[in-house]
């Protein structure tokens, strides 16, 4: 059948309400249709009355259709009931496909289909609309169904041809039409005469017949030749199929229920005899039909001048009616089917026959108007059949004008027309109503007025059944039709209406594909809605595409889908196709938004469905499921019951150690051992480890469910020399799974399983999926997989959401792979500030190989110290060693001043070398340098299979809070330390430890000047114990630095043992005196060429700085002193230094990468003080601990970075990018900020001293005294020697006292200098000057001799190049008063 288009919509309706001719023939015609296999000769002509040419009639007509009958007759029509139609529609449905649905995808509307039209998507829906159409019989309202004319025909062998044909004028039904028909006795008759070819006798008479015929009847008559393919052996096969599917296609079209296979029509015809059929109806419509309803058209318009004349004619009328004299006869009639209607002859019914000619002759506008007037005289005689017909014709007149009204212009029309066919008329004509509804949508369809559609479609009567379900198909796929945009949610309503009715009419086949269309508009809604996703979503397997049925369960369309999946489960159910049912049914299991009742309904139709559905598995396939075998996820169900999220899923070796495992890659510098770079979690795990599987598993329904047998399916891939050590025929598996019983989950419970996993030999191990019973009865498998990433690389990528493959979990079993058992022995939780505590990790190799090199990072250095670990065999062994190691080691003679030549390289401290060749920060080995002994630990070369490991640790409480220190143990077997300046792998173990540290002291140090000697400072340490309830003794205090030497200053009063009460305070006072005058200040100057070269240079520096001696400074303040040169105190102590002096590097100069900083910056600084103060507890616990103080700053200034700014004499090289030189530039002002940002504004780099030697008279009569005065000159400056010009102000030089005179307040006696009062003088780096000056005053007491000014400039400076060098020249005047008290 061939599919319709829009363009062909329009025809539709006007072949339905085309002219017919009753077509009656003798005997002798129907056996010359017979040999064509052509029951009547109304069979014969019908497919020529399709699209007749009319050009030639005198009419305005370009085609038309006419339909020929056999019959005519007025009858009672029953009303359809439900199972007839049911019928009707069940026939219509019968051999078309039901399945395929192509204007729907998985991922929404597919735009080039819905172009097509809609009887394309539904193709019952074209079988039914036709067979109704051509079911339709004639009623006495309408002339639609009533013959225009009469053709008779006979045949030229018969002896009278003209007497045959009178015959046929009185036939019965010749009869009918005059007397029923709206033609009455003005029927057209038309008459053919036909030759048959077979008679080969009559061909020479047949011409005078045939004027006989027309001689007796008139120009209305035909002469046809068929039936000239006589010698059919020589038939042309081609040919003969063409002509007989003219007569297929037209019954395809006017009977499409009527089965016809492989029926061959016209076998004795050839095209000349097809040609002389059409020109024979052409001639017929030409000559006889159309003129003749012309001519009726002028009559009838004549006839009802008067009714058509208006308001008018309409006011006679009624004044005659009701104030005439006599009653007139009524033109009223009681119809077959108890209806009103109008006799023939009446001006009501001629209108009505005027309407319908000019409509069946295409003059829509003038059938338009006559039917408006018709209707008008029918609603006043109550005559509702007719009524609504007219109502119809309008509408439908309306449409046929192509032209875009207003959907109230027609609208209403069709409405009254349905209205009154069901309700208005003595019997419903429910026949009618449906002709009026499938018109009325067709025309909407040749307009594109979908959006009118649905309301129409739904006006199909509720009883109707398996129409009204059609009705709804329909109105549906109008939704898709909208100009706009396709309405998705609300096809979907009426897709799900359809399928309801389907249901009740017994169509499963239709229910089930609306419910399919359901499903997927719904999740093409729903991902329309949510698309722009930053998930990837996890992929379920579903019937009708991926994801539908979780985006429906998360939407609030999940009852919706509940109900779609239970009914199709149903139906499949019914239909005994297990496989699809039971996919339904466990998709009814994902949503938590069913009613726990419901729920409970569905797993237990689910479970009795399996049950059912079992016996059809073998009991191979059973033993399979059973065991869990490789493979048995194709035999299993995938059930969204319950979750388990891949992404949740953690893999941990050795569950029972403590930590958190992983393979982490390991570099020196102090960074954290990190993620590999790819970004992937490398698992892996030695031959033997027990690994956990810990899965997320969590219930979504409202119900309780049980998990039986639950484990977890996975496959092994052997390593080749596993293979080749164990052979292929071993019968040993290679990993063991164990197997969790039962697990029980009450609604919306969340549980974590584990599977532990066992492996034997060497190789790969794939975790595919868990396997488990649902309710102990369901096998059912779940797949794990991991989402791919999002992919943003290109364009493409960044606009269409595009995700990477799927990762599979599983990890590696590797032969060579170390497995370190790391146990955390006595690891405080609680620490006071400064108290320390021994900890110890206890290392046990539990694989088959020595591990070569094994690593400890910390990352809070300041917190730990680390001693040598040791291997031990025994418990015994290893407690000896705990009690023999000792952080603070007691001493009776503690040297008050000790030398030490100490490493004063900037190490990193945060890793720590266990085993393995011991090596530095910059991975050089670690030991001796320079002949210098370091305090690095001394680790074991390997650690032997089965051997132990003994790591004694210190904690103390550097800082006061909560904390949480991190510690990671990184092993190998096959890799070296030395890796690690590139970076190495590692197994590695991360400990995580939560320390509190409570405040214990307070400990504030501050500096004054020194009168005596401005070289040296006053050092005043302040300590509080803030603890309550507790006293602290204090032990010794030690002061560390490369210059300079603490002495205490004690009093008669100072107590020999010094302890401090609770919420007491102490105050202890030194003096820093230098300890040399030739100071070479080497590490400031390493620090100056260093960073000259990294600034200017073109080659980065590498070398390290030279040893420092240091001068420990120690006061014992208890009853014993500690040695501050113990190994592994001092060891600690520095790498405490260490860790806080890059931690202000990285700070104060952050634009210098942090692996640069050993190479700048020494560990130790000339000029600095390092204070440490060790304590005890005093009647508690007997804790101990100490305090310290780093880079102790005297206010002498030091400031030698800005030195590094000045490029060299060579020049700085050069930068051949623009950008690189613009770094270098950020650099140095970064650099001079700091620098500027740190400088004291009282530090200065000359300082002036006056100290009275001595006093006397000038005379035993004169009151005039002479004061001998000791100028000293102080250079704290390590660089740069200065010449000064030194001048003696006096008081009565008044232009000049107030700037040389500092503030003062008290009596001042009148003074002048005398003698020389000017002095030049050279002074040495770190040296003193001093010149003698003499004071004359005229009375003896206190004067200020402080009024002078010293001009200086470095002896050798070259000109700074640099504009953030420091100026080399000064001019210096006092700052303070210099009092001296003048007395004999």
């Amino acid at each position: 059948m061939p599919r319709p288009t829009l363009a062909q919509k329009r025809d539709f309706v006007a072949k339905a309400f085309c002219p017919r001719a009753l077509v009656l023939s003798t005997p002798a015609i129907a056996d010359a249709c017979a040999v064509n296999n052509c029951s009547t000769f109304a069979d014969l002509l019908a497919p020529f009355g399709q699209d007749v040419s009319t050009q030639s009639a005198p009419y305005f007509l370009d085609k038309l259709n006419i339909k020929f009958t056999t019959d005519f007759k007025i009858e009672k029509r029953s009303t359809h009931s439900r199972t007839e139609i049911d019928d009707l529609v069940h026939t219509s449905v019968l051999d078309s496909d039901q399945t395929n649905v192509p204007f729907l995808t998985e991922h929404g509307v597919d735009p080039s289909a819905l172009s097509s039209d809609t009887s394309v998507w539904a193709p019952w829906y074209t079988l039914f609309r036709q067979q109704w159409m051509t079911t339709m019989q004639p009623s006495e309202h309408e002339s639609f169904m009533h013959p225009v004319a009469c053709v008779l025909v006979a045949s030229g062998s018969e002896d009278d041809p003209v007497g045959a044909l009178r015959i046929l004028q009185a036939h019965a039904a010749v009869n009918r039409v005059q007397t029923q028909g709206f033609s009455g006795a003005n029927v057209l008759f038309y008459y053919v005469l036909v030759h048959d070819g077979r008679d080969p006798g009559v061909l020479q008479t047949i011409d005078h017949t045939f004027d006989q015929v027309r001689r007796a009847f008139g120009q209305n008559s035909s002469l046809l030749k068929i039936n000239s393919n006589t010698d059919l052996i020589d038939a042309d096969t081609s040919e003969q199929s063409k002509i007989s599917s003219i007569w297929a296609n037209t019954l395809s079209t006017t009977q499409p229920l009527d089965p016809h296979p492989d029926s061959v029509f016209g076998s004795m015809l050839n095209m000349r005899d097809v040609t002389a059929l059409r020109d024979t109806v052409k001639q017929m419509m030409v000559r006889g039909i159309v003129p003749h309803m012309q001519y009726m058209i002028r009559v009838l318009s004549d006839q009802t001048a008067n009714q058509r004349r208006g308001i008018t004619g309409r006011l006679f009328s009624a004044g005659r009616r009701y104030f005439g004299t006599a009653a007139k006869a009524s033109n009223t009639l009681t119809g077959v089917d108890g209806d009103t209607y109008f006799r023939y002859d009446s001006a009501e019914a001629q209108m009505r026959k005027l309407a319908d000619y000019s409509f069946m002759l295409k003059d829509f506008r003038f059938a338009q108007s006559v039917y408006q007037v018709a209707r008008r005289d029918f609603q006043s005689e109550k005559a509702w059949k007719c009524y609504a017909g007219a109502q119809e014709m309008v509408g439908v007149c309306k449409l046929m004008l192509e032209v875009h009204a207003t959907r109230a212009e027609f609208d209403s029309n069709f409405e009254d027309a349905v209205t009154m066919y069901l309700h208005k008329t003595h019997a419903p004509c429910q026949h009618l109503a449906i002709r009026c509804i499938i018109i009325y949508y067709e025309l909407l369809k040749h307009h594109k007025l979908y959006s009118f559609a649905p309301t129409t479609l739904l006006r199909v009567p509720n009883s109707s059944g398996a129409l009204r379900a059609m009705a709804c198909e329909q109105a549906a796929y109008a939704f898709l039709k909208f100009p706009n945009r396709p309405e998705l949610r609300k096809f979907s309503f009426y897709a799900m209406l359809a399928a309801q009715e389907y249901q009740r009419a017994g169509i499963a086949s239709l229910a089930h594909r609306c419910l399919r269309m359901v499903r997927l508009s719904l999740g093409a809604t729903l991902a329309t809605d949510e698309s722009e996703s930053s998930e990837k979503p996890v992929n379920d397997k579903s019937l009708d595409g991926s994801g539908t049925s979780r985006a429906l369960a998360s939407s609030n369309w999940s009852s919706i889908d509940s109900y779609i999946n239970h009914e199709l489960g149903t139906q499949c159910m019914a239909a005994q196709d297990y496989d699809h049912a039971l996919q339904y049914f466990m998709a009814l299991m994902g949503s938590d938004q069913i009613p726990p009742k419901l729920q409970s309904k569905y797993l237990q139709e689910l479970l009795q469905l399996y049950l059912e559905s079992s016996d059809k598995l073998d009991l191979e396939s059973e033993k399979e499921l059973a065991a869990g075998l490789d493979g048995a996820q194709n035999k299993r169900v995938e059930l969204s019951v319950p979750t388990i999220d891949a992404r949740m899923t953690r893999v941990i070796m050795s569950p029972d150690l403590e930590g958190e495992d992983g393979v982490l890659e390991w570099r020196n510098g102090g960074a954290a051992p990190s993620a590999l770079v790819n970004g992937s979690a490398d698992h892996r795990c030695s031959v033997g480890e027990s690994v956990a599987v810990l899965l997320v598993v969590k219930n979504p329904l409202t119900i309780g469910i049980t998990l039986n047998g639950f484990t977890l399916d996975c496959h092994f891939d052997a390593a080749l020399d596993a293979k080749a050590t164990n052979g292929d025929e071993s019968e040993s598996p290679a990993f063991a799974i164990t197997t969790v019983d039962t697990v029980v989950l009450e609604g919306g419970q969340t549980s974590m399983v584990t599977v532990t996993i066992t492996t034997h030999c060497a190789g790969r191990l794939t975790i595919r999926g868990a396997t488990y019973l649902l309710c102990d009865i369901l096998p059912t498998y779940k797949t794990l997989k991991m989402p791919g990433k999002r992919l943003n690389d290109t364009m493409e990528q960044r606009v269409t959401p595009t995700y990477s493959a799927d990762i599979q979990l599983g990890f590696q079993v590797d032969a060579s792979f170390p497995r370190l058992e790391a146990v955390l022995e006595d690891f405080p939780d609680t620490l006071m500030s400064g108290s320390m505590q021994r900890a110890l990790i206890r290392l046990t190799n539990r694989t088959q190989q020595s591990c070569q090199s094994i690593m400890l990072w910390l990352s809070h250095p300041s917190f730990f110290d680390v001693a040598s670990p040791q291997l031990v065999d025994t418990d015994e062994a290893s407690a000896e060693l705990a009690e023999s190691q000792s952080m603070y080691v007691y001493s009776d003679n503690v040297e008050a001043t000790s030398e030490v030549l100490a490493a004063n390289v900037l190490r990193d401290c945060s890793m720590f070398v266990l085993a393995g060749p011991a090596i530095a920060s910059d991975g050089s080995a670690a030991g001796t340098e320079c002949g210098v002994k370091s305090h690095a630990l001394i680790p074991v070369e390997t650690l032997g299979p089965g051997e132990s490991l003994l790591v004694p640790v210190w904690i103390r409480g550097d800082r006061v809070g909560a904390h949480t220190l991190s510690m990671a143990i990184g092993a190998s077997t096959t890799q070296s330390t030395r890796a690690l300046t590139t970076g190495c792998k590692m197994r590695t173990r991360k400990f995580e430890i939560d320390l509190v540290v409570t405040p214990s002291l307070r400990v504030n140090a501050f500096v004054r000047p020194s009168v005596q000697n401005p070289h040296e400072r006053i050092l005043g340490i302040e300590i509080e114990n803030v603890q309550s309830g507790l006293d602290i003794q204090l032990v010794q205090s030690t002061f560390t630095s490369g210059h300079y030497e603490l002495l205490p200053l004690r009093t008669g009063t100072t107590p020999r043992v010094v302890q401090i009460g609770s919420k007491q305070t102490v105050n202890l006072m030194y003096k820093a005196r230098p300890r040399a005058r030739d100071v070479q200040a080497q590490p400031e100057q390493f620090t100056i060429s260093a960073l000259q070269q990294y600034i200017f240079a073109k080659d980065k520096p590498t070398a390290v700085p030279a040893p420092i001696r240091l001068v420990h400074s120690n006061a014992v303040l208890g009853h014993q002193g500690i040695d501050s040169t113990h190994s592994s105190l001092q060891a600690y102590i520095a790498r405490s230094q260490a860790h806080r002096r890059r931690t202000m590097l990285r700070n104060a100069y952050p634009l210098i990468p942090e692996k640069f900083h050993s190479a700048l910056f020494p560990l130790y600084e000339t000029f600095g003080i390092d204070f440490v103060l060790f304590w005890s507890e005093t009647g508690g616990k007997g804790r101990m601990g100490h305090h310290s103080i780093t880079g102790i700053d005297l206010g002498v200034p030091h400031d030698y970075i800005n030195e590094a700014l000045t490029p060299p004499a060579s020049g700085a090289a050069r930068m051949w990018l623009k950008d690189t030189e613009h770094d270098r530039q950020e650099l140095i002002q970064s650099i001079a900020n700091r620098s500027a940002a740190s400088a004291h504004r009282t530090e200065r780099t000359l300082d002036v001293a006056l100290r009275l030697t001595g006093v006397r008279r000038v005379s035993e009569a004169d009151a005039l005294c002479v004061a001998d005065i000791e100028v000293s000159v102080y250079n704290h400056s390590w660089q740069h020697a200065y010449n000064a010009t030194l001048r003696l102000i006096s008081p009565s030089e008044s232009d000049q006292a107030s700037e040389t005179k500092p503030e003062s307040s008290g009596p001042q006696a009148a003074w002048t200098w005398c003698g020389v009062t000017t002095h030049t003088l050279s002074v040495d780096p770190l040296g003193s000057v001093c010149v003698q000056a003499q004071v004359a005053c005229s009375a003896l007491g206190i004067i200020d001799v402080g009024m002078w000014e010293l001009s200086a400039t470095a002896v050798n400076a070259t000109a700074a190049t640099s504009p953030y060098a420091k100026s080399l020249e000064c001019k210096l005047h006092p700052l303070h008063p210099s009092f001296i008290n003048v007395t004999i």
